[in-house]
C-alpha cells in the first residue's frame, strides 16, 4: 500500500513575535528601536506576514532619509505609495531571495530595492498601500501590539531565526525535488545539499567566522589604501596631537571632556580651524552648538584666527587700528567650509538625521562632526534617567560615526569629583559625566586640564594647559602642553619650558616638574651661606 500522504504545514514563523517587533519601532517611544533591529532585520521577507512586510519595507525608508519611523509617519508614507508598487519590491526581493542575491546584498543594493520613486505615488485611497492593509487603524493596532524595548534585540533575532529555517526548507525541498526525477547520482546530490547547509550557515549573524586568507587579504587591501592616500584622516592642525591620534579617523567616536570655563569650546574651535583653513586640504565641517549662539561662537573663531580681544569683539570696543585685520579675518572665515547649527532643544536623532541629510545634500564632502556639547542632547524620552540618557547618546554617536564613516568630536562635561580635595587632582576617565558608557564607546578621550593656577594680566597673558589623552584605541596615550590665551580665546601649542639652572637642555620642563623640583628643594640642607635666622642671608 502507498505511504499516507502528510498534511501540508506551514513554513515556521511566527506572528506574535513578528507584532512585538513591529509594535516597539511603531510606538516612537524608542528612536533607536530600529537601528537595534535592522542588522538582524535587514529585509522585508524576515517577516511572514504580507502585511507585516509592508509595514517594514516603509519603515526602512523612513530610517534610510533620517525620519522617525513612528506609527504615524509609516501609515502617512503608506498613504501616498500604490499598493501594487509595493508588491512589486516585495516579488523583486523574492526573485532575489530564490536566486540567493536577497541576503548578500551590499547595502546600497537593498536601499534601492525599497527606494520609492514618483512614479509608485498616487492619490487615490483606494489604490495605496494603506487601503489594502485596511487603513490607519491597522498601522496603529500594530503600534499596540504588546512589545517589549528591552527584548527588542533577542527578538530580532528570534525573528531571523524564523527567516533562515523558511530559507533551509526552500532550499531543501528543491533537493528533494530535484531527486525524484533527475538523474544525478547520489554523491552528486549529497555534495550539492552539504553546499547548500554550508551557504546558509554564512548567514547566521551569531557565529560568523572569517578565514585568515579572506581577512589578512582585506587587510592588506586596507594597508595599501592607506599607503596611497596616507592623509585620508582628519588632522587637527596640532602636530603632537595628531601624532597620537594618528589623525581624526573615519567612523571614530573622539571625547573631549573639561570642567566648565576651561576652554572646551576654544579648543574644539581650533581643531576646527585647522581642518577647515588647511592650506592644501580644506575640509567641511558641521558643528552642533547647543549652548553658544552662533555669532556669539564665531565672534570666538575670529578673536583666535586674527588674534583679536574677544571682549572689545563682543563689547563693540574694537580700536579703529584693528578694524583692518578685522575685515582681512572676515574675508578669510568667509571661506572656510563649516556649518553651524545652534539649537537648545535637540534631540540626538533629530542630530543624526541632519547629519544624513547634509551628507547626502554636500555629496558626501562632510568630513568632521563636533557636538557642543554631549549633555546637552536630548535622548529618545524625556523621562528617561541621566544615566540612560547618555547611554543612549553615546551609542548613537558611536554608531552615527561608523555609518557616515565621519570622525565624532563630542564636548563633554566631568563631574565634580576631580575638584574634590585640597589641590584639584589630573582628571581620569571615571570623572565623564553621566555614564560609563561614554568610555566603552569613545575611541579616544582627552581632558583639559589647567597647570597653573594664577591669572596673569595683559592681551599676551596665557594659562598653561595640559591636554590629557586618557584613552585611545587605535595609539599611545600622553600629554601635550598648550598655551591658552584667554583674552583672544586661542590655544597654541607650548614649547618645553627649561628650569633656570638647565640651561644645557636636559631639563624636562618647568611646569611639568614644579611640584617635584620645590619638594627636592625642601629636602636640601642648608648651604655655607644660608643662615636661616640671619636676614642678611641670601634667599634660597
Amino acid at each position: 500500500m502507498p505511504e499516507p500522504r502528510q498534511p501540508s504545514r506551514e513554513p515556521p514563523h511566527n506572528l506574535d513575535l513578528e507584532r512585538s517587533v513591529l509594535a516597539v519601532v511603531l510606538a516612537g517611544q524608542h528612536a533607536v528601536a530600529i537601528q537595534k533591529v535592522r542588522p538582524h532585520v535587514p529585509h522585508p521577507l524576515m517577516f511572514w506576514n504580507r502585511d507585516h512586510r509592508l509595514v517594514w519595507l516603509a519603515c526602512l525608508e523612513l530610517e534610510d532619509g533620517g525620519l522617525p519611523s513612528d506609527a504615524p509617519a509609516v501609515a502617512e508614507l503608506l498613504s501616498r505609495l500604490r499598493f501594487d508598487a509595493a508588491l512589486d519590491r516585495l516579488r523583486q526581493a523574492q526573485l532575489m531571495a530564490e536566486s540567493d542575491e536577497l541576503d548578500r546584498a551590499a547595502k546600497d543594493k537593498l536601499r534601492r530595492l525599497w527606494a520609492w520613486e514618483d512614479k509608485d505615488h498616487t492619490a487615490i485611497e483606494g489604490e495605496s498601500a494603506l487601503a489594502a492593509l485596511g487603513g490607519a487603524q491597522a498601522v496603529y493596532a500594530l503600534a499596540d501590539a504588546p512589545g517589549s524595548f528591552s527584548a527588542i534585540e533577542r527578538n530580532s533575532q528570534l525573528l531571523r531565526e524564523y527567516y533562515l529555517k523558511r530559507r533551509l526548507i526552500a532550499r531543501l525541498s528543491t533537493i528533494t525535488d530535484e531527486t525524484h526525477v533527475t538523474t544525478a547520482t547520489f554523491t552528486d546530490l549529497v555534495t550539492r545539499s552539504g553546499q547548500i547547509i554550508l551557504d546558509l550557515g554564512r548567514l547566521d549573524d551569531t557565529a560568523s567566522v572569517h578565514d585568515m586568507s579572506t581577512v589578512a587579504g582585506e587587510t592588506f587591501d586596507a594597508i595599501i589604501e592607506r599607503r596611497n592616500s596616507p592623509d585620508s584622516g582628519v588632522r587637527t592642525g596640532m602636530a603632537d596631537i595628531d601624532d597620537k591620534l594618528m589623525s581624526l579617523r573615519p567612523g571614530g567616536l573622539y571625547v573631549l571632556a573639561a570642567r566648565p570655563g576651561v576652554g572646551k569650546t576654544s579648543l574644539a574651535l581650533r581643531i576646527v580651524q585647522g581642518v577647515v583653513s588647511a592650506p592644501d586640504n580644506a575640509q567641511r565641517v558641521l558643528f552642533f552648538s547647543l549652548e553658544v549662539d552662533r555669532r556669539d561662537l564665531v565672534k570666538k573663531l575670529i578673536a583666535a584666527y586674527g588674534k583679536l580681544p574677544f571682549k572689545d569683539l563682543d563689547m563693540g570696543t574694537l580700536p579703529d587700528d584693528m578694524f583692518n585685520r578685522l575685515q582681512e579675518t572676515i574675508d578669510i572665515v568667509k571661506q572656510w567650509p563649516m556649518e553651524l547649527m545652534d539649537v537648545s532643544d535637540l534631540t540626538v536623532h533629530q542630530m543624526r538625521a541632519v547629519v544624513k541629510r547634509r551628507q547626502l545634500e554636500t555629496n558626501y564632502s562632510l568630513k568632521l562632526i563636533v557636538i557642543d556639547y554631549l549633555q546637552l542632547l536630548q535622548g529618545s524620552s524625556r523621562e528617561q534617567e541621566e544615566y540612560a540618557k547618555i547611554s543612549e547618546i553615546s551609542r548613537v554617536l558611536k554608531n552615527l560615526s561608523r555609518e557616515c564613516r565621519v570622525p565624532v568630536l563630542a564636548l563633554s562635561q566631568m563631574s565634580r569629583d576631580s575638584e574634590k580635595g585640597s589641590a584639584p587632582r589630573e582628571p581620569r576617565l571615571s570623572d565623564l559625566r553621566g555614564s560609563g558608557s561614554i568610555e566603552q564607546d569613545a575611541d579616544a578621550v582627552m581632558f583639559i586640564h589647567r597647570v597653573d593656577n594664577e591669572d596673569k594680566d595683559g592681551p599676551d597673558a596665557y594659562r598653561t594647559i595640559k591636554i590629557k589623552l586618557a584613552k585611545n584605541r587605535f595609539g599611545p596615550t600622553g600629554d601635550t602642553l598648550m598655551h591658552f590665551y584667554p583674552a583672544k580665546l586661542s590655544f597654541e601649542q607650548a614649547a618645553p619650558e627649561l628650569d633656570e639652572d638647565d640651561e644645557d637642555g636636559g631639563g624636562s620642563g618647568r611646569v611639568a616638574n614644579a611640584h617635584a623640583s620645590r619638594g627636592a628643594r625642601l629636602k636640601q640642607a642648608p648651604g655655607g651661606g644660608e643662615d636661616l635666622f640671619d636676614e642678611s642671608a641670601p634667599a634660597p
